[in-house]
This record gives C-alpha cells, structure tokens and sequence, in this order.
C-alpha cells in the first residue's frame, strides 16, 4: 500500500512544483483548443517520474518483479518522449509520434515478451497463432490506443478520467485471477494518475501534454496484452470494452477525415465527438453562460458514463467473449447513431459557433 500512496504523493508533489515552474505552454491557439489561458503541458513528466521513482523502490528493495516493471517503463520511453517532445517544442508532427508509439508497441513485446496471440475466435485464431502476425498486430494495438488517448485529450479530466476507470478495473480482474504483478501496476498506474488528476479537474490547472496521454493509453494497452497473455481464462475481449471509447474515437476520426472530408488522416480538426458534446449540449443548454472553465469541466462526466457503464459490463463479463464482443459491437453502434443525431442539428451553426 505504501507504494501507491508514494506514487500519488509523488505525482501531485511533482505536478504542483511543475505548475509553479509555469513552463511549457499549452496555447489557446488550433481548431482543438477549448482553453483560454496559457497552461502547462508537464503533468505526464509527474506521472513519468513518479512510476520510475517507484521502479527504483522495488529495485532497491529487491522486488520480485522489480526486473519485468523497470523492462515496462523502458519499453514506454519511447512513446512518451515522442509526446513530450511536442509539448516541450510543438513541432513534432502526429506521424513522427505514432512512429514512437510503434517503436514502444515493439519494445515491449522484446522486454515483455507478450503478444496477442488470441481473439477467441475459432477461424480468427489460426491467423494469430503466426508469431509475425501476432506481433505486428500487437505493436499496431499499443500505437493505436496510445494515439486514441491523445485524440480524445482535450477537455479537463477527460482522458485521465477514462484511464482512471481502466486501470480500476485492471486492478480489480488481477487481483481475481492472481496476477500480483499486474495487480501493482495497475494500481500504481492508477494512484499517479490521482496525483495529476486533482490538480487538473475540474480547473485545469495543469494538463496531461501529449507525453502523458500517449503514457496513459501505453500503459493500459501493455496491462491489457500482459493480462490476456498470462491469464487463459481472461477474454481478449475485455481490455478492448476498457479503451473502446477512445479506440473507436480514434478509428472513427481516421475514417471521418481521410474518406468523407477527403483530406489527412491525422489533420486536427473539431469535429472529435467530444467537441461536438461540448459545443451541442454543454455550451448551449447546460452551460449557458457559465464560464468557460465550467463549461470545459462539464463535458467529461458525460463521456465517463459511457465508459462506467463499459467498464462495469466488461468487469462482469470479463471471461466471456460472446458478450464482450456484442457489447462492442453495440458501442459502436450507439457512437454512430449519436454521433450523426449531433452532426445533423444545424451542422452549418455548429461549425461558425466559437463557445
């Protein structure tokens, strides 16, 4: 217990001093800004910092699984600098980060030694049992889910919030089947996450940066491989039902940009579903002439009820891949449907309305 509470102590210590420090600017500035102040980017450098500090508490302290926790945390190097890179200097283009996702996704298949070598699906699974098929699906998954977190960061406690409720009910199943070693990480994850969390909402007084979300979204597709690796009777199913939000924002936007608007893939724009809330439903009837920060901070509860009600379906049907998959595939649907309602109130209002 004393290692979770270091690692939340450590965290907010840390994303206090940052904040003080006042350095590395978030702008109000790009069609994905909803803030109006200048506010630093270091909060995933706390988060970074206090999950190392805490490796080299098990090191010196000669942990059993000190060794497989250091080897996770090199394997993330790559992923979160490629992030942190961009806040620090805001010139690193969205493909030269996706390519450190990549080099993470295949670091951690070297140090780990896992893949997804499963989807539990009878015909699907004879593709997945050839090891280069496996391991480049793998990198793929980690890069992806990396990359979705940081798509759907941009309102206060919105990504970590979801990462918060994965990495929860990553705690709760490994602690079910016996993993004690995921069960740490989780729980790690999850306290030095807390640390930044309090100072970012519902003010925003500090923000993930792009270093942090693609942290997060490595850390909760890492545990989800690890998980579904060691753990026969877990569904592969289940840790995509914990990130299916941001999967299917990441995925949906990639489809939305290349194939309807015809342009780039990874070209930011405000027509994410989150932005859509906060400009539909937050701005016009419930934020009514709130504040800006209030109004920001409103947006992400909305997007937690979804991925409450994911996570509580995924923690009890965890070992079953039928409904996991019908689940996702009623997700998807929902988004869709909800999606198109929103796009279709007065679409030409929506896009020359400025919150």
């Amino acid at each position: 217990m004393i290692y979770f509470i270091f690692a939340f102590l450590l965290s907010f210590v840390l994303c206090f001093v940052l904040l003080k420090l006042n350095i590395f600017h978030d702008t109000s500035k790009g069609p994905q800004k909803i803030h109006t102040t200048p506010t630093p980017r270091t909060g995933g450098l706390a988060i970074f910092i206090s999950l190392c500090v805490v490796g080299l508490m098990f090191l010196a302290l000669e942990k059993q699984f000190a060794v497989e926790y250091i080897l996770l945390l090199v394997s993330s190097i790559f992923v979160f600098l490629s992030g942190f890179a961009e806040d620090v200097t805001g010139k690193v283009p969205p493909n030269w980060r996706l390519v450190g996702s990549f080099i993470s996704g295949f670091a951690f298949i070297y140090f780990m030694g896992a893949t997804v070598n499963r989807l539990d699906l009878p015909l699907v699974d004879v593709i997945f049992g050839l090891q280069v098929f496996s391991i480049i699906f793998t990198s793929f998954a980690i890069a992806g889910v990396s990359h979705a977190f940081n798509v759907i960061d941009g309102f206060n406690g919105l990504s970590s919030g979801i990462a918060l409720l994965a990495f929860s009910a990553y705690s709760y199943i490994s602690f079910v089947v016996g993993d004690h070693f995921l069960f740490n990480v989780s729980l790690i994850s999850l306290f030095a996450l807390i640390g930044f969390f309090i100072l970012n909402y519902p003010f925003g007084y500090i923000f993930l940066g792009d270093g942090g979300a693609y942290l997060i979204g490595f850390l909760t597709a890492a545990i989800g491989v690890l998980l579904v690796h060691e753990n026969e009777n877990v569904s592969p199913w289940f840790p995509l039902i914990l990130v299916f939000y941001p999967v299917w924002e990441a995925l949906f936007s990639i489809y939305r940009r290349k194939f309807l608007k015809k342009g780039h893939a990874f070209s930011p724009d405000a027509l994410h579903f989150h932005q859509l809330l906060y400009k539909r439903l937050v701005c016009k009837f419930i934020g009514k002439g709130a504040s800006n920060v209030k109004k920001n901070s409103l947006t992400a509860p909305f997007l937690w009820i979804i991925q409450i009600i994911c996570v509580g379906l995924g923690v009890i049907f965890w070992d079953n891949t039928l409904i996991l998959l019908m689940l996702s595939i009623l997700f998807a649907s929902f988004y869709a449907v909800v999606y198109y309602s929103i796009v279709k109130f007065k679409i030409g209002t929506l896009l020359r309305y400025e919150g």
